[in-house]
């Protein structure tokens, strides 16, 4: 016997199996796996609808794109990788050969070897062919400002020339002859050795 006090509970039936109190079910044990499995697809689908119509808003739908037309612009500006392996260098240094100047040949030698600079403080001859008064003096202040120190005026004491001419006696001073004509904007440069040992310039009717 018990210690506790006789119950509604303590009064079975002896044609009832049962014992004890039993609360029935009010849901299937296989409803409950079902009604949950419902449930995921539900939000999946959910998910799903909220990535179609709200990633193409965002603007990620556009990354491709732009990666692409990036790397075509990478392919026509940098058309080929310079042999230090730096794709930039291509471009580069085809822009610094576009802009660097022409270089000009230098007046070469005898043997081909260039020749060094003038000596623009040489004696030089600037002889008046003309019957123009002074002007071998203003030939000489030219070239003075030209850089040309040693230049003496005077007149021709040969015959008539038609044309402005630049005597030098020889291939040593004619890259001299040839800057000397450049400075008085003399055509005619001609080596003869018996005008004299100096750069000669005799300015005919033609010079101005």
């Amino acid at each position: 016997m018990t210690k506790y006090p006789a119950d509604e509970f303590d009064e079975v039936s002896i044609s009832v199996d049962r014992q004890g109190v039993h609360r029935e079910r009010l849901m299937p044990e296989r409803s409950s796996g079902l009604a949950l499995k419902i449930v995921v697809g539900v939000l999946a689908l959910l998910v799903g609808l909220a990535a179609y119509f709200l990633l193409p808003r965002l603007g990620l739908e556009n990354a491709g794109p732009n990666n692409d037309a990036a790397a075509g612009t990478a392919s026509v500006d940098g058309a080929a990788p310079s042999a230090s392996g730096d794709p930039g260098l291509g471009s580069d240094s085809a822009d610094a050969a576009a802009d660097s100047p022409t270089p000009v040949p230098q007046d070469q030698g005898p043997e081909g070897v260039p020749s060094a600079a003038v000596d623009q403080t040489q004696a030089v001859n600037v002889l008046n062919a003309t019957g123009t008064a002074g002007l071998a003096t203003t030939a000489v202040g030219r070239l003075t400002a030209e850089g040309w120190t040693g230049a003496i005026a005077g007149n021709w004491p040969g015959q008539p020339v038609q044309a402005s001419t630049v005597f030098h006696s020889g291939a040593d001073q004619q890259s001299a002859a040839r800057e000397l004509a450049g400075a008085l904007g003399i055509d005619a440069v001609v080596m003869d050795p018996e005008v004299g040992p100096l750069l000669t310039a005799v300015l005919g009717p033609d010079f101005q």
